[in-house]
């Protein structure tokens, strides 16, 4: 939506999402996922080892130099990896190996820097094996730009309101292509809870909390919620500039940290 041009005509974003608490969120994490293939050469391991050139040996080499990487990024990028084929039998060597992977953190512009290393990594390795690499993006979310302000005038709505288990702002987040719009425009997501403190979302017991009564109540106090932010917004300009500048201002301060 954002890609085609759904917000260009929105000045701030509001939404809801179900939770164990009634909060909202600082930040979030960027994220970008890749799949990546190292093409190689099958052979015999046994009877012709010598013509063989081993994706999988790439593979080993890339995940060690992401090891390696660790230990020069900033604490709150976050890389995880699995894989996803490793070519076939043990006595062949493999000709195609696939991996997954996930890069985050909490400034996108940041994680673009750390993206690139990541590929010369592996790059690197399909060098050191004689194999080539093929690197495919599958998908990029932004890191939310923080509004304080927005995230204040909608938690005076829940108290007002008197929603349920409201807590203090979520400081450990994960990644959401809200973040992206959130890039863009102002916003902020209001969490309302509906589950027992501890059940995470996306949980087997979270998807069959969201067909009972308090998961139906949630949704009636983030909807009062978001009409009487939405109303604050429009009836206030001094509130409404105070929202924008505020996001220009720190959208601008997380571009320089990177």
């Amino acid at each position: 939506m954002l890609k085609k041009g759904c917000f260009n005509d929105i000045d701030i974003a509001l939404m809801m999402h179900g939770a164990s608490d009634t909060c909202v969120d600082v930040k979030s994490l960027a994220m970008s996922k890749f799949e990546i293939r190292f093409h190689g050469v099958n052979s015999h391991a046994a009877l012709a080892p010598e013509k063989g050139k081993s994706s999988f040996d790439a593979c080993i080499l890339f995940f060690q130099g992401i090891e390696f990487l660790r230990e020069h990024i900033k604490e709150d990028t976050k890389i995880h990896y699995t894989v996803l084929n490793a070519g076939g039998p043990a006595n062949i060597v493999p000709k195609l190996s696939t991996l997954s992977l996930y890069v985050r953190s909490y400034n996108k512009d940041y994680l673009d820097t750390v993206i690139e290393r990541v590929k010369n990594i592996s790059h690197g390795a399909a060098m050191m094996t004689e194999t080539t690499d093929e690197i495919i993006e599958v998908k990029s979310l932004y890191s939310k730009v923080p509004v304080l302000s927005l995230n204040d005038i909608i938690m005076n709505n829940a108290e007002l309101l008197n929603a349920p288990n409201i807590k203090p702002p979520r400081q450990k987040t994960g990644s959401t292509d809200f973040g992206n719009v959130m890039y863009t425009v102002p916003g902020s997501c209001i969490r309302v809870a509906f589950v027992k403190e501890g059940i995470t979302a996306h949980s087997e017991e979270f998807l069959k909390a969201g067909k009972t009564e308090e998961a139906y109540a949630a949704i009636i106090y983030a909807a009062k919620i978001l009409a009487a932010t939405s109303y604050d917004i429009i009836s206030n300009k001094e509130i409404f500039n105070k929202v924008i500048d505020e996001f220009n201002k720190n959208k601008k301060d997380l571009q320089n940290e990177s």
